[in-house]
C-alpha cells in the first residue's frame, strides 16, 4: 500500500514538471515568433534571431527544468523524512505497546511479525519468534481442545474479531494465562491477523482467590450476612449457614430487614452505631434472633462497615450462643465451687488491684499474714510485713503488670501463724476485665522447700545417671538432623573408634550397611512423624573400618537441647546369631534323630534275623564247608551295616552319651594312629602333659576323632601331615557361644588339604550334605551331634588351598584329676548251658523264633512271648509251678505296650534273684551302657550271632 501511494505521488510530480515544461515551450515558440514578426520583417535577420532565440530557449528551459526538478527533489526528500520519522514513531509505539503484538498468517498460524513487548513476554528473540506458530506457543490447559486457538484464528481471518483467554507457553516452558484479541488486517496487500496478548496471570489469580473466598463464605459454618443502609437495612446477602439458621430460603431472607428477625433491636440507636462502624470500629454484641419457627435464639453478632459499588453496607457474621449461655449459667454455678477449691488449695492465692490493695485471698494466705480474708481485703502489704519485704512484693507486682504477662520469683517468707519459714515460688499474673482493662495482679505462691531439696538430689542423681549411661552395656547414640551428637563409650567401641567425640558430627546413616539404609531411614522418619517408639529390629551396622556386624536396634524420638532427636540403643547380636545358627543345627539334628532312631531300631531288628540265621547256618555246617567262607563274608557285611545304624543312633534321643570319667590321651592316641594306619599321611600329636580328665562316652568320642582324622586324610590324597593338638583352656562368658564360662579341653585337628569352599562352610554339618562321591553325608553330622550332646562345641575354619582346622571344645573335670574308675573284669567262667530254662520277650515274631532256634541249638529250654505283660504272667506261672527261669532275655522297647525296662522292675519285685538280660537295637541307649543300674545282669545288642548269645548267657549264669 505504501509503495503504490508513493508511486502515485511520483507520477503526479513528473506530470506537473512535463506539463509546465510543455506549456512554457509552446508559449515561447508561439509568442516569440509572433512578437518578432510585428517588428522585424527581414527574413535573414529573423533566421539569425531564431538561432539566438533557440539557444536562449534551451538555456531558459534548462534553468526552468532544473528548478522544477530540484524543487520536486526537495519536496520529495522532505516527504521521505516525514515518512521515516512517522515510521520511527510507529515502530516505537509498536515496540513499546503494553500489549504483546503478534501478526499471524491465518492459514498456518505462523508468526509473521512481533513487537518487542511480545519478545519480552515470551522470552524469545525476534528471529526465534518468527520461526514459531500459534499452536506452538499455546498450551492445552485452559482451552476446550488443542485446535481451539487455530479455529479462533480462522474466524478472525473471516472478519469476526475474537477475544479469548488461553494458557500460553514461554520460551523456558513457563505457562501463564493470557487475554488474546484477534483482528483481521491487510498489510502490504496480504491478509493477516493482528493478535494482542496480555498477561492476565494476576487477574486469574485474583479471580481464583475471589472464587475461593466466595466459596469459603458460602460453605462457612458460621452464618454470614450483608445489610443495605440505603435499602432501610434490608438483607442483601446471606450464606447457606444463615439460611439454615433462620430456617428460610435465600429469597425469603432477602425480603427481610432487621425488625423482622430481631424484634428487640433498638432502631433508634442504630444510626449512632452506624457512625461508629463508619469510623472503623467493628461492633460485637449479643441479641436474640427470631427464626422461621418463631423461636428466639440467642446469638452473638459481629458487624463491620463496607462500601461496595458505591453502596454503603453492613456485613458480619453471627453464631448461636445457646450453648454458651447455658455454659455461663453453669460457670456462675461453678464459681462457688471454684472458690471453694481455691480456698482448699495448699498454695497461697491472692488478688490485688493496681495499687496493691488486696481484693481476695485463700485460707493458706491467711496463715501467712495471720489474719482473716475480711481483715486483709482493702489493705496492702505494708499493713502486715516489714517495709523491705513489702517493697519486694510491690516491685514484682509492678513488673508483672508492666510486662503484661506472668512473672515468677522465689522468696523466703515466715508464716505469721506458727512462725515456720518456707521458700515460695511465686507467679504473679496481670488480670484484665472483659474489656481488656487492667484490674490488678493475681498471685500464686507454692511452697517449694521440699522440691528444692529434691532438685538437689536430682542433680546428684543425674550425675550418677550419666555415669550409668557410660557403664551401660549397650551402645547408646543420639542424632539430630541425621548427625550424631552423643554416644556412650560402649557405642564408640562398637563402631570401632576410641572416643565418642570421634563420632560427633558424622552422618548416622554412614554407619548403616547400604542394604539397610532405606529401611533405617524410613524407621527414623516414622519415629519423628508419629513421635513413637521403634521396637527392636535386627540391622547391619558398619564399623569405622567398614567391617559389617549385626545389631539389634531400638529407638525413640524425643527433644534434645530443644531439637527433635532420636535416641538409639544398639546391641551387638553377632554372638546371638551364631547361637541361633547352632539352635537351627540342633533342630535339624533333632528332626533327624526322630527318624534315625526308628530306622536304626527297625533295621537292627531285621539285621538280627539275618545275622542270627547266618550264625545258625554256620553252626550247622561242618568246618571247611564251601559256604562257611561266604557266610563269614555276609557276617562282615552285616557288621559294617551295623556301624551305619550306630551312626544313625547317634542322632536319636536314645543315643545320649553314656559318660564316665576318661583320660583323653590314650583314647586320642589310639584312635588317631588306628585311623591313619596304612595311609600316606603323617601324624603330629601334641597333647598337654597335664591334660584334664573329662566325663564322656568313650565310644562316641572315638567316633568323633576317627571321622575327623579320616576326613583329614581324604583331603590330602597326595599325602601330607595331620596335626592333632589337645590342651586345657578356660573360657570366659560368650567367648565361644553357646558355651558357658568354665574349664574345657580344646582338641584341634589341622590338615594341609585342599580346604573347604566358603559357601559350604555353613552346610558341612547338615545331614546328608557331602561333596564326596562315595560319602554318606552323616559323618560330620554325627560328629556335631556327639559334641553338642557332650555340652561342647565344634568350630571349623578353612580356605581353599590352605587346609582346614577343626576345633572341638569339651567340658573338662580338673577337680577329678587322678580319680579314674577301675576297669570292669570282662572275664567269665564257661558253664554248660544244657538244660537251662530261658524266657524270651520280643515283639518281632522272626526274632522270637530265631532266638528259640539259637537257644535250643546250644541246649537250652526256651519259651517266648511278645510283650511285658505276657512275660510277667509267664514268669509268675513258672515260679508257681516250681520251674524258675534261669534267665530272661527282654527287648527294651515294645511300641504301644510294656517294654523291657518296666517289665524288669515288675519281675524283680516277684523274684529278687531273677537274672535279666536286656536286648535292643538302640546300641547307644543309656540303659544298654549302664544296665546294672536298671536291674539287668547283662545286655545283648541287636543284631547278634549265636556265639554272642552264648557268651552273654555264660556271663549271666
Amino acid at each position: 500500500m505504501k509503495n503504490e501511494k508513493t508511486a502515485r505521488i511520483d507520477r503526479k510530480a513528473a506530470f506537473r514538471i512535463v506539463a509546465v515544461y510543455g506549456i512554457f515551450g509552446a508559449l515561447w515558440i508561439f509568442c516569440s515568433d509572433t512578437v518578432l514578426g510585428w517588428f522585424i520583417h527581414d527574413s535573414a535577420l529573423m533566421t539569425q534571431i531564431a538561432i539566438y532565440k533557440g539557444l536562449l530557449f534551451v538555456v531558459t528551459t534548462a534553468v526552468l527544468l532544473y528548478y522544477l526538478i530540484a524543487r520536486h527533489v526537495q519536496l520529495l526528500t522532505q516527504a521521505n523524512r516525514r515518512i521515516a520519522a512517522s515510521e520511527e514513531r510507529f515502530q516505537a509505539i509498536y515496540d513499546n505497546m503494553l500489549e504483546a503484538v503478534l501478526i499471524l498468517v491465518p492459514v498456518t498460524g505462523r508468526i509473521a511479525d512481533v513487537n518487542r513487548t511480545a519478545c519480552d513476554l515470551f522470552g524469545f528473540c525476534r528471529t526465534e519468534a518468527l520461526s514459531l506458530t500459534l499452536r506452538e506457543i499455546c498450551s492445552d490447559e485452559g482451552s476446550s481442545s488443542d485446535s481451539e486457538p487455530m479455529a479462533r484464528l480462522a474466524q478472525a481471518a473471516n472478519g469476526l474479531p475474537q477475544l479469548l483467554d488461553l494458557v500460553v507457553r514461554k520460551r523456558d516452558g513457563t505457562l501463564f494465562w493470557a487475554d488474546i484479541s484477534m483482528q483481521k488486517a491487510e498489510i502490504n496487500g496480504e491478509e493477516l491477523v493482528i493478535t494482542l496478548v496480555r498477561d492476565i496471570s494476576e487477574r486469574k489469580k485474583i479471580e481464583e482467590e475471589v472464587a475461593f473466598f466466595k466459596k469459603l463464605v458460602e460453605t462457612s459454618r458460621d452464618p454470614v450476612y450483608v445489610l443495605s443502609h440505603r435499602q432501610n437495612w434490608r438483607m442483601v446477602y446471606a450464606n447457606q449457614a444463615a439460611c439454615a439458621h433462620y430456617g428460610m430460603t435465600l429469597e425469603e431472607l432477602l425480603q427481610k430487614s432487621i425488625p423482622d428477625w430481631d424484634p428487640d433491636f433498638d432502631m433508634v440507636s442504630l444510626e449512632l452505631a452506624w457512625q461508629q462502624l463508619k469510623n472503623g470500629q467493628p461492633m460485637r454484641f449479643e441479641t436474640q434472633h427470631r427464626v422461621a419457627s418463631g423461636k428466639l435464639v440467642p446469638v452473638e453478632v459481629t458487624t463491620n462497615y463496607l462500601v461496595h459499588r458505591g453502596e454503603e453496607l453492613s456485613f458480619g457474621y453471627f453464631f448461636d450462643i445457646s450453648e454458651r449461655k447455658r455454659a455461663e449459667e453453669e460457670l456462675r454455678a461453678s464459681e462457688d465451687r471454684l472458690r471453694s477449691l481455691v480456698q482448699a488449695l495448699p498454695d497461697l492465692v491472692w488478688l490485688k488491684d493496681q495499687n496493691g490493695v488486696y481484693l481476695s485471698c485463700n485460707q493458706m494466705f491467711e496463715r501467712f499474714f495471720g489474719a482473716k480474708e475480711a481483715d486483709i481485703i482493702g489493705k496492702t502489704d505494708y499493713d502486715f510485713v516489714e517495709k523491705e519485704l513489702a517493697d519486694f512484693f510491690v516491685e514484682h507486682d509492678r513488673k508483672a503488670m508492666t510486662a503484661g504477662k506472668p512473672s515468677s520469683n522465689e522468696e523466703w517468707i515466715t508464716f505469721a501463724d506458727d512462725g515456720h519459714r518456707a521458700l515460695l515460688e511465686t507467679i504473679k499474673t496481670p488480670m484484665y476485665d472483659t474489656r481488656g482493662a487492667l484490674i490488678g495482679v493475681l498471685g500464686i505462691g507454692r511452697d517449694i522447700t521440699e522440691r528444692k531439696r529434691t532438685e538437689e538430689e536430682l542433680r546428684a542423681s543425674e550425675a550418677r545417671y550419666r555415669g550409668l549411661v557410660e557403664l551401660f552395656p549397650e551402645a547408646i547414640y543420639i542424632h539430630t538432623g541425621g548427625k550424631l551428637v552423643f554416644a556412650n563409650s560402649h557405642g564408640a567401641r562398637l563402631l570401632g573408634v576410641e572416643r565418642p567425640e570421634d563420632l560427633y558430627g558424622r552422618e548416622a546413616l554412614d554407619f548403616v550397611h547400604p542394604d539397610c539404609r532405606e529401611f533405617v531411614a524410613n524407621r527414623i522418619k516414622s519415629a519423628f512423624e508419629q513421635d513413637s517408639f521403634n521396637p527392636p529390629v535386627e540391622e547391619v551396622f558398619l564399623r569405622a573400618d567398614g567391617v559389617p556386624f549385626q545389631v539389634e536396634v531400638s529407638s525413640v524420638a524425643f527433644i534434645y537441647h530443644g531439637e527433635k532427636a532420636l535416641q538409639v540403643v544398639a546391641r551387638d547380636i553377632s554372638e546371638r546369631k551364631k547361637r541361633q545358627e547352632e539352635l537351627v543345627k540342633a533342630q535339624k539334628l533333632e528332626s533327624l534323630g526322630v527318624l534315625a532312631g526308628g530306622i536304626a531300631h527297625d533295621f537292627n531288628n531285621l539285621l538280627t534275623g539275618v545275622l542270627g540265621n547266618i550264625s545258625l547256618m554256620r553252626e550247622e555246617l561242618p568246618e571247611g564247608h564251601p559256604l562257611q567262607e561266604r557266610l563269614s563274608r555276609c557276617e562282615k557285611a552285616i557288621s559294617q551295616t551295623t556301624g551305619l545304624t550306630c551312626q544313625l543312633l547317634t542322632f536319636s534321643r536314645g543315643g545320649e552319651p553314656v559318660k564316665k570319667l576318661l583320660d583323653l590321651r590314650p583314647v586320642l592316641r589310639d584312635t588317631t594312629f588306628f585311623a591313619l594306619r596304612g595311609s600316606n599321611v603323617a601324624l603330629e600329636l601334641d597333647m598337654a602333659e597335664d591334660l584334664w580328665p573329662l566325663e564322656a562316652d568313650e565310644g562316641q568320642l572315638c567316633q568323633v576323632f576317627n571321622n575327623l582324622i579320616i576326613n583329614a586324610g581324604q583331603a590330602m590324597p597326595g599325602g601330607g601331615t595331620v596335626r592333632v593338638e589337645a590342651g586345657n583352656c578356660r573360657l570366659s562368658p560368650a567367648e565361644v557361644p553357646p558355651l558357658d564360662a568354665g574349664d574345657y579341653l580344646l582338641i584341634s585337628v589341622i590338615d594341609q588339604g585342599t580346604g573347604i569352599a566358603s559357601e559350604y562352610l555353613d552346610k558341612i554339618f547338615d545331614p546328608y550334605f557331602t561333596t564326596k562321591e562315595a560319602g554318606s553325608g552323616l559323618g560330620l553330622t554325627a560328629l556335631y551331634s556327639i559334641v553338642r550332646k557332650h555340652q561342647g562345641q565344634v568350630l571349623v575354619s578353612s580356605r581353599l588351598g590352605d587346609g582346614t582346622t577343626f576345633r572341638i571344645y569339651l567340658p573338662a573335670s580338673p577337680e577329678k584329676e587322678g580319680v579314674f574308675p577301675v576297669p570292669e573284669d570282662d572275664s567269665f567262667r564257661t558253664v554248660s548251658l544244657a538244660g537251662a530254662f530261658i524266657l524270651v520277650m520280643d515283639d518281632e515274631l522272626p526274632i522270637r523264633e530265631l532266638s528259640e532256634d539259637m537257644l535250643r541249638l546250644i541246649g537250652c529250654r526256651v519259651e517266648s512271648c511278645s510283650d511285658g505283660e505276657e512275660l510277667i504272667e509267664l514268669y509268675r506261672i513258672r515260679i508257681r509251678e516250681g520251674c524258675r527261669p534261669d534267665a530272661v532275655i527282654m527287648d527294651l522297647t515294645i511300641p504301644g505296650k510294656m517294654g523291657g525296662l518296666e517289665a524288669a522292675q515288675r519281675i524283680l519285685e516277684l523274684d529278687r534273684e531273677a537274672r535279666l538280660i536286656v536286648s535292643s537295637g538302640y546300641s547307644n541307649d543309656p540303659v544298654m551302657a549302664n544296665y546294672h543300674a536298671y536291674g539287668f545282669a547283662g545286655f545283648l545288642i541287636k543284631p547278634y550271632r549265636i556265639d554272642e548269645l552264648s557268651q552273654v548267657l555264660n556271663r549271666v549264669l
